[in-house]
């Protein structure tokens, strides 16, 4: 390779020059995956547990592994979760920990991507300004989601923050030129929601018809998320759609849920950062508008656009009447984030150079002490509600194991009498894999008391629903917070009754 070329791409930063695999770059990045690693295990000491979706795809991927799936009932089908837990469905009653290690390794590698991908579109101004903007960007961890906390998705298991670790590590090899690896995490994200589907393949084309991928291989890769998002819902629900219209109960106003998507992307991100976000995006598109733009320009404005395309098209589903819940915007509010933490440096490099004199650093650092006032303030008011939410979090897993208690000592008497339901909607594809029954054999009563069947009472019961099955049948069992009771009608074991995933999902 000649100098001049090498110089070229050692100048163009830190990731272009450090990204190769076998490159000295990599050895701190697999230290790093190994250090995270090491933490996602020490969490699983956290008394803990799945919540409602990871449940559901732990006895999916049970099922999978029997060749005996059935979608009929449960969250929607997401395929990467499902998939990856099929080699834990082997393992029994370690299963669960298992998915919540790789969850919660998710979760804890987004500060860090958050923070080096802020060096990357920051890296030429100065070691101290990238530093900057990697720590601003570790506000990535105050996310706020008023449905599902980003705490309560770290406990609970969910799949976002895996979804905003891909998402950043894609950026980042995209960046670094390595079309391969990113197209690669590109695919593993459509495989956890379906809003990355334009953005990946607008990519993939982009770098196919520019010769730097294979044509052949993006098209096998572009079937093979169809076939893994539909395929499984045809085979094991009869429709290639059973998850698409699952994922639209339980909604509100579609007109008023595409209105509150807004809202709710506002929220996820402290407003320092959002300013900072919209000063590097403002920028960004200035320099591409007038020709002057820099590698770093183009990625910044192609960021700024991602994010906020991929925030209108969530509020375009949500008028379709899919849910626009904060957590599917949890890629764009972190990229949101990333840009704030490189847009404040800009704000205040460009303060300092156009003042004269004292005047200049007053200005500047009256401007710092602000945002940072505002920063500490949204920062405080957020983490004051961490207790409460990891108080809630341990709760649910005490109450989980209570429900386990008494599914193992009572599982025959409670399957006895169909159809099985509970009061508590937020553990059911819990009872589901604890008595190892498919999903659809477990149904939500409601705030009502079945007159056939059992029914297995929980703490969040509607207020007089125990009365009224202790007085229609007989007790089954009990264990802490739940008691089951039969009740004097019992019906087929197939009676079912789908549920609604994202209204579960909600906790």
């Amino acid at each position: 390779m000649p100098n001049s070329t090498l110089s070229k791409r050692v100048a163009s930063g830190p990731a272009a020059a450090r990204g190769r695999p076998g490159g000295r770059s990599a050895r701190p990045f697999a230290l790093a995956a190994v250090a995270l690693a090491g933490l996602a295990a020490v969490s699983l000491l956290a008394p803990f547990a799945p919540v409602f979706d990871p449940w559901g795809w732990l006895v999916w991927a049970r099922e999978l592994g029997h060749l005996d799936l059935d979608t009929s009932a449960g969250p929607s089908w997401k395929p990467l979760p499902v998939l990856v837990s099929v080699p834990f469905a082997w393992a029994g009653e370690v299963a669960p920990q298992l998915w919540l290690f790789i969850a919660r390794w998710g979760w804890l590698a987004v500060a860090p991507l958050a923070g080096v991908l802020a060096w990357r579109l920051e890296g030429s101004r100065g070691r101290r300004a990238a530093w900057a903007a990697g720590l601003a960007a570790v506000g990535t961890l105050l996310l706020h989601d008023s449905f599902t906390p980003w705490a309560r998705q770290f406990a609970g298991g969910l799949s976002e923050p895996l979804l905003v670790t891909l998402v950043l590590a894609a950026v980042l090899a995209a960046l670094a030129r390595r079309p391969v690896l990113a197209a690669s995490l590109g695919w593993l994200v459509c495989l956890i929601r379906p809003e990355a589907w334009p953005f990946a393949a607008g990519y993939a084309w982009r770098e196919a018809r520019a010769g730097r991928l294979r044509a052949w291989p993006v098209a096998v890769g572009a079937v093979l998320v169809a076939v893994l998002w539909f395929g499984p819902d045809l085979l094991g629900a009869g429709d290639a759609l059973e998850g698409a219209r699952r994922a639209r109960e339980g909604t509100g106003s579609p007109p008023a849920e595409a209105l509150e998507v807004f809202g709710r992307a506002a929220e996820l991100v402290p407003a320092a950062l959002w300013l900072g976000a919209l000063w590097a995006g403002a920028l960004a598109f200035g320099a591409v508008r007038a020709g002057t733009a820099g590698e770093r320009e183009r990625a910044t404005a192609a960021l700024a656009a991602g994010a906020l395309a991929w925030i209108a098209l969530v509020a375009v589903l949500a008028a379709g009447g899919y849910a626009g819940l904060p957590r599917f915007m949890a890629p764009p509010a972190a990229l949101a984030c990333v840009l704030g933490g490189v847009g404040l440096v800009r704000l205040f490099g460009a303060l300092r150079a156009r003042r004269r004199g004292a005047a200049r650093g007053a200005a500047a650092t009256a401007l710092a002490v602000l945002l940072a006032a505002a920063g500490l303030a949204d920062a405080g008011l957020r983490a004051e509600r961490i207790p409460g939410q990891l108080a809630e979090a341990r709760d649910f897993a005490q109450g989980v194991d209570e429900l386990f208690a008494l599914a193992e000592r009572d599982r025959e008497a409670l399957l006895a009498c169909a159809p099985l339901a509970t009061t508590d909607l937020v553990v059911e594809t819990a009872l589901a894999w604890r008595l190892e029954v498919p999903l659809h054999r477990v149904e939500y009563s409601g705030p009502v008391a079945p007159r056939r069947g059992t029914l297995v009472i929980g703490p969040r019961a509607a207020p007089g629903v125990g009365t009224l099955a202790r007085l229609r049948g007989r007790p089954v069992g009990a264990e802490g917070r739940w008691s089951a009771y039969r009740a004097p009608l019992c019906a087929g074991s197939g009676s079912a009754a789908s549920s609604a995933g994202v209204t579960g999902a909600r906790r």
